[in-house]
């Protein structure tokens, strides 16, 4: 008996270990496996790192350069250093984190 394509499609998640992985399995362009995995609920990792998501670390370091830029002053050189990613980037990181914040309460 041959597996319906939403068991297909489950199982081929489960073997990915990214996105890009994923859409190669299904035969599809990236978006459309976007679309089969919010469809279904799915989780693929993201290929970095061994990180599931991405997004645990990510929110983390996110909202660490906010707090090190707004509470604590601390320079975009300084942040940039530690997480060795440029000023522009560390500026980018914190404006979007504080529009996050703002919503969110």
């Amino acid at each position: 008996m041959e597996p319906s394509k939403e068991q297909w499609v489950r199982e081929s998640a489960a073997e990915s270990t990214s996105w890009k992985d994923f859409a190669a399995r299904l035969g599809y362009s990236y978006q459309t496996a976007r679309i089969w995995a919010r469809r279904l609920n799915l989780k693929i990792p993201d290929g970095r790192y061994g990180n599931e998501t991405g997004t645990p670390r990510k929110a983390e370091r996110n909202y660490d350069i906010w707090e090190r830029r707004f509470i604590k002053n601390h320079t975009l050189q300084s942040i940039a250093q530690d997480y060795n990613i440029s000023r522009q980037r560390v500026l980018a990181i914190f404006k979007k984190e504080a529009k996050r914040l703002a919503t969110k309460k």
